[in-house]
């Protein structure tokens, strides 16, 4: 049985050519408006970033979840053939990192939880005021060592064990909202 709905499951598997190069944004949207639907107090707010550097286009897509105008999740989505690129998790990572600090002083929840995304392999990052953001990054010993390995994105958001994770982040997260 498939851990989504028949209509996710195929946003995320369909692919358009001819309309985009990447439907993962869509899907992300499509998902994230189910899991926190647009009839309540929150609204999904995303964000498309483009970099330019000498080799190639990336786009990364932001999706800051508000409950009644205040931060209370984060999802940043990469391109999932950038997940082997060393360059390229560490940006991620940097990014979360800097995004997850910008928005836990503003998030009324004990914990700000935030998922890292390379196409459907997601990485779960926490952050509690006065702690550190887990996972916690690898000590750099090298000039050449990877700080952000690729066994951080260690599930699959279209198999169940994905699927749970994320469910069990997003239900935590509403439960919590409703005692606020």
């Amino acid at each position: 049985m498939a851990p989504w709905s028949p209509e996710l499951m195929d946003c995320f598997q369909s692919v358009k050519p001819d309309l985009e190069s990447d439907f993962s944004p869509a899907a992300y949207n499509k998902l994230l408006n189910t899991l926190f639907p647009v009839n309540t107090p929150y609204t999904v707010f995303p964000q498309v970033h483009r970099h330019e550097d000498f080799t190639h286009v990336t786009a990364r897509t932001t999706f800051t979840v508000y409950f009644n105008n205040v931060p209370v999740f984060l999802l940043d989505l990469h391109s999932y053939p950038t997940l082997s690129r060393i360059s390229a998790r560490e940006a991620a990572d940097d990014h979360m990192r800097t995004h997850v600090r910008d928005l836990l002083p503003y998030c009324p929840l004990p914990v700000l939880n935030a998922v890292c995304a390379f196409g459907t392999r997601l990485a779960f990052y926490t952050v509690t005021a006065g702690q550190a953001i887990l996972p916690a990054r690898a000590p750099v010993l090298g000039q050449h060592e990877d700080t952000t390995p690729a066994d951080w994105w260690d599930c699959d958001l279209l198999e169940d064990d994905g699927a749970i994770r994320l469910k069990e982040v997003i239900n935590k997260i509403r439960n919590q909202c409703e005692n606020l």
